[in-house]
């Protein structure tokens, strides 16, 4: 059976770089240049443009509509399907042929009339990396959609280094962009580490250096500690940590429980005053932080192995394309 060729529209760098490491044959729609700096591009990723020029970081559905509509693009005759995510990518492809995945995040992407838009029309399949995104559609959409956990490649990360690496290094790591305009536990975050060595990592921030994807990999072998916060129950580089063989401190949000178990492989908490003794624990404890980096890694290759993840896409997209 051939498998099914997929054109994806640029979307969440770090997604699209895991995504596209199935293997897949992939066509991009634009030129991955533009996201060079955060991930590289796989080799089974071609780009539908030749080149990439400062203005493609400003395109819109607008300009990504008149892609599709030229015929070289050959959408959607070069193409089985469309792998989409943001919610202005449903939309753009809502009206035009072909068949389109959906790979949702937030279940609240969609009001809940789009939702039933969508479900209602042929040619669409949605799928989620979020659990709570599939109870949600399971509980007020009453359909199923599959769950696909993210894997990442357990050779690219680790083995953590924590414990040895210059006392400089040895901070508590927190990689999330645009921190404080999202709000979240911001305040209380910025509470927690009060005279704790930390570095907070922001692609979006103009104001900070730009951190290499290699860069990125070497700052999580070489922090203490990996704090995570977020309005959904993980983020790619939360998962990223655990395969680092990180501990882990998260604040309280819905799902996190799936990730970080309490006194396990990390600790969870409410505020600021708990974070930041959770926090210092690791930091000042050897033994514990080792405890818990282990099973941290344990956990991310019996959950998050890349392996799986390929051949779950590689299944489930086979299996819609009908290749």
């Amino acid at each position: 059976m051939a498998e099914p060729r997929i054109l994806i529209v640029p979307t969440h760098p770090g997604v699209q770089y895991h995504f596209c490491r199935s293997g897949l044959p992939i066509g991009f729609l634009g030129h991955w240049d533009q996201f060079q700096y955060w991930r590289p591009k796989p080799d089974n990723v071609w780009n539908v443009l030749p080149t990439f020029e400062d203005a493609h970081l400003d395109y819109g559905p607008d300009d990504f509509a008149k892609l599709l509509d030229d015929p070289e693009i050959g959408w959607p005759d070069r193409f089985d399907l469309a792998w989409l995510m943001f919610n202005w990518q449903w939309k753009l492809f809502r009206e035009r042929p072909g068949k389109k995945l959906y790979r949702v995040c937030k279940h609240a992407e969609l009001e809940k009339h789009e939702w039933e838009d969508l479900f209602s029309r042929e040619g669409w399949r949605v799928v989620s990396f979020y659990p709570n995104t599939v109870d949600w559609l399971r509980e007020h959409m009453k359909v199923e959609v599959p769950y696909v956990p993210l894997g990442l490649d357990p050779s690219a990360y680790g083995p953590w280094e924590g414990l040895s690496s210059p006392k400089d290094e040895q901070v508590v790591l927190s990689i999330i962009h645009s921190y404080r305009e999202r709000g979240w536990h911001f305040k209380s975050y910025t509470e927690a580490m009060r005279d704790l060595p930390h570095r907070h990592v922001d692609h979006l921030d103009e104001s900070q250096e730009k951190v290499s994807y290699d860069d990125l990999q070497t700052l999580l072998r070489r922090s203490r500690v990996y704090l995570h916060d977020g309005e959904q129950e993980y983020t790619i580089t939360l998962i990223e940590a655990l395969m680092t063989g990180m501990p882990i401190v998260s604040f309280r949000i819905p799902g996190i429980e799936r990730y970080v178990v309490h006194g396990v492989n990390g600790f969870v908490g409410d505020d600021a005053k708990s974070i930041r003794e959770h926090c210092r624990l690791l930091l000042d404890d050897d033994a514990l932080a080792e405890r818990m980096g282990r099973e941290s890694r344990a956990m991310a290759l019996r959950d998050y192995h890349e392996a799986r993840w390929a051949s779950d896409w590689k299944r489930l997209l086979t299996d819609f394309a009908g290749t």
